[in-house]
C-alpha cells in the first residue's frame, strides 16, 4: 500500500508536533514564548540545598527561577532571574524557603517598600535572612528528645529512692485530714457561733461606723473653724493662764516654806527675832496680795466663760453649734437610708466578634431607686487600638496597642406605651457615647449604643462613622443572660455580628454565695 506525498507530509508534521509537545512538557517553556526577564544576584552563607533551576517566588508568587549557584570566596553566590514586569525595591529581603516539611527549596523574596526606589537589574540584594534547615531541626529535636529521656530516667530514680518517704508523707497527710475533720465536727457549734458573732460585729460596724466617722469629721471641722475664728482669744487665755501658773510656781513654795518655819520656830521667833518676824509678816503680806491678784484674774476668766466669751465660752454657750450638730446627725441619717436602699449589681460577660475578636467586660451597677442607676464597666478588647508608626527612613508600620477601656454612664428610666425606656449617656469604652434600652418584659430588652465619633482606633481607615451597635439582651434565669446583635453598622467594611454570655449578681446574691462558703458579710 502506497501513501501519497500529502499523507507522508502530514504524518511527518504530526510526528514533529508530538515530539515538540513532549519536549515542552518535559523541559518547560518554549523559549520563543518565554516572557522577558531581568537578572539579580544575592549572596548566602548557606543555601541549605538550593539548586540551579529552583523556583523564585516574590511575596509567595512564582516569578522566575535560579540560573546558577556558585561557591565564591566562602560564600554562595546565587544568580536568578524574574519576570521583567515584577518590580523589587532596594530594601528587598531574600531567604531560602521549603515547599512543605521535606519539599524542594526555593528562593523567597520580600519585595520591600516602593518608597525606597526600584532595584536596577544586575544589582546585588543586600538583605538576606537565614532560615533553619530541616536536617538541622531534626538533629536538634533528637538531642532534645534524648535530654527529656535522661530527665525522665533521673526522675524515676528519685521516685524509686524516695518511695518509702513518699508513702509515709501521704499517710501523714491522710491522718492530718482525718484529724482536722474530727476537730471540725467536734467544734462545729463553736465555729458557727464564732462566725455568727463575727457577722453581727461586722453588721454593727458597717451600720454605725460610717455615721460615727462622718459625725466626728463634722465636729472636727466645726471645732477647727471656731479655733480659727477665735485665735486671738485663745492666745489671750493661754497668756493669762501662763501668768497665773508662773505666779503660783514662784510664790507658792516660798509661802509653804515660810509657814513651815513659822509653825516650828514661832515661840523662838517671837521672843528672840522680832525683827525677823516683822520681815516675815511683810513677805506674807506681799504673797497675799499676789494671791488676791491671781484670784481676781480667775474670777474674770470664769465670768467670760459664763457669758460665752472666748473659744471655751462659745463651745459652752453657742446654741447654733448644737443646732448644726443636730442637723448633721439628721443629714447623716438620711444619707444612711439612701445607702441602705441602693442596690448593687456586679457581673462579668464575654463577647465574640467577627474574625475571632473578643471582649471581656467587668460590670458594676449602682441603682439608688427605680428611676435611675449608674453604670461602670471595665472593658478588655482583643482588637486593641490600631495606629501608625513612622520611621526615620519614611516607612510606615501599622501596630496595635492594648489597654483597658472604661464605661461610665448615668441612666434614667421612663415609661413609654406601658414599657420601660432607659436613656444612657457618658463614657462608652473611654469615648463619648449614648445609648437607649427598650424593655419588652422584665427578662429581655432591645438596646442600641453609638460611640467613638472620632474613630481614633483605626487611623489607617479614613472617614469612618461612629460605632453603632444594636442588639437584644435576654436574661436566662435570675443571674445569667445572653446578648447578640449587629456591630459597627454604619461602616460597611467593618460591619458584622456579635454574641455574648454573662452573669450578673445582686448584693443579696453575693451575700448568699459568700456566706455559703463561710465568709461573714454584713
Amino acid at each position: 500500500m502506497k501513501f501519497s506525498a500529502e499523507a507522508k507530509l502530514g504524518f511527518f508534521v504530526f510526528t514533529v508536533a508530538l515530539a515538540f509537545a513532549f519536549l515542552v512538557i518535559t523541559f518547560g517553556e518554549i523559549p520563543l514564548f518565554k516572557p522577558k526577564t531581568k537578572e539579580y544576584i544575592v549572596y548566602f552563607q548557606d543555601v541549605a540545598g538550593l539548586s540551579k533551576g529552583a523556583e523564585v517566588r516574590v511575596a509567595g508568587v512564582r516569578a522566575g527561577k535560579v540560573k546558577d549557584v556558585i561557591l565564591e570566596q566562602g560564600r554562595v553566590k546565587v544568580v536568578f532571574e524574574i519576570r521583567e514586569d515584577i518590580k523589587i525595591y532596594r530594601d528587598t529581603k531574600a531567604s531560602i524557603g521549603t515547599l512543605g516539611l521535606m519539599g524542594d527549596k526555593y528562593l523567597s523574596l520580600n519585595p520591600g517598600n516602593p518608597e525606597s526606589g526600584e532595584l536596577p537589574p544586575g544589582q546585588v540584594i543586600r538583605k538576606t535572612e537565614v532560615v533553619g534547615d530541616t536536617d538541622r531541626l531534626i538533629t536538634e529535636l533528637t538531642k532534645t528528645a534524648q535530654e527529656f529521656k535522661n530527665v525522665a530516667y533521673n526522675l524515676n530514680a528519685i521516685l524509686e529512692e524516695n518511695r518509702r518517704n513518699l508513702r509515709e508523707t501521704i499517710a501523714n497527710l491522710n491522718l492530718l485530714i482525718v484529724t482536722l475533720k474530727e476537730i471540725t465536727i467536734q467544734n462545729k457549734e463553736s465555729i458557727n457561733l464564732a462566725l455568727r458573732n463575727l457577722r453581727e460585729l461586722t453588721e454593727s460596724l458597717n451600720r454605725d461606723l460610717p455615721v460615727l466617722l462622718t459625725t466626728l469629721n463634722k465636729l472636727a471641722k466645726d471645732t477647727n473653724n471656731i479655733l480659727l475664728e477665735n485665735r486671738e482669744d485663745i492666745r489671750a487665755i493661754a497668756y493669762n493662764m501662763s501668768v497665773v501658773l508662773e505666779k503660783i510656781r514662784d510664790d507658792l513654795p516660798a509661802l509653804v516654806e515660810n509657814l513651815k518655819e513659822l509653825s516650828i520656830n514661832l515661840n523662838t521667833l517671837v521672843k528672840n527675832n522680832k525683827v525677823n518676824i516683822h520681815r516675815t509678816l511683810v513677805s506674807l503680806r506681799e504673797t497675799t496680795q499676789n494671791l488676791s491678784f491671781a484670784s481676781r484674774r480667775l474670777d474674770r476668766i470664769l465670768a467670760d466663760l459664763e457669758k460665752g466669751r472666748g473659744t471655751l465660752g462659745k463651745l459652752l454657750k453657742d446654741d447654733q453649734l448644737y443646732v448644726n450638730i443636730n442637723k448633721g446627725v439628721k443629714t447623716l441619717g438620711k444619707a444612711g437610708e439612701v445607702v441602705g436602699k441602693t442596690r448593687l449589681y456586679i457581673g462579668l460577660r464575654g463577647e465574640l466578634y467577627r474574625e475571632g475578636d473578643s471582649k471581656g467586660i467587668l460590670t458594676v451597677k449602682l441603682q439608688p431607686d427605680s428611676k435611675k442607676y449608674y453604670l461602670l464597666e471595665l472593658v478588655g478588647d482583643s482588637r486593641g487600638r490600631v495606629y501608625r508608626e513612622e520611621y526615620l527612613d519614611g516607612r510606615e508600620v501599622i501596630k496595635k496597642e492594648f489597654k483597658p477601656e472604661f464605661t461610665l454612664q448615668y441612666a434614667r428610666n421612663f415609661k413609654l406605651l406601658g414599657k420601660t425606656l432607659t436613656l444612657r449617656g457618658g463614657l462608652k469604652e473611654s469615648t463619648g457615647g449614648i445609648g437607649v434600652d427598650y424593655y419588652l418584659d422584665k427578662h429581655k430588652y432591645l438596646f442600641a449604643d453609638i460611640w467613638d465619633s472620632g474613630r481614633k482606633d483605626r487611623p489607617q481607615d479614613e472617614d469612618l462613622k461612629p460605632n453603632l451597635q444594636v442588639g437584644v439582651h435576654w436574661h436566662i434565669g435570675k443571674n445569667f443572660y445572653v446578648r447578640f446583635g449587629g456591630d459597627d453598622l454604619l461602616n460597611s467594611k467593618l460591619r458584622g455580628v456579635f454574641g455574648g454570655v454573662g452573669f450578673l449578681f445582686m448584693d443579696e446574691d453575693l451575700k448568699y454565695l459568700l456566706g455559703g462558703i463561710g465568709v461573714p458579710l454584713p
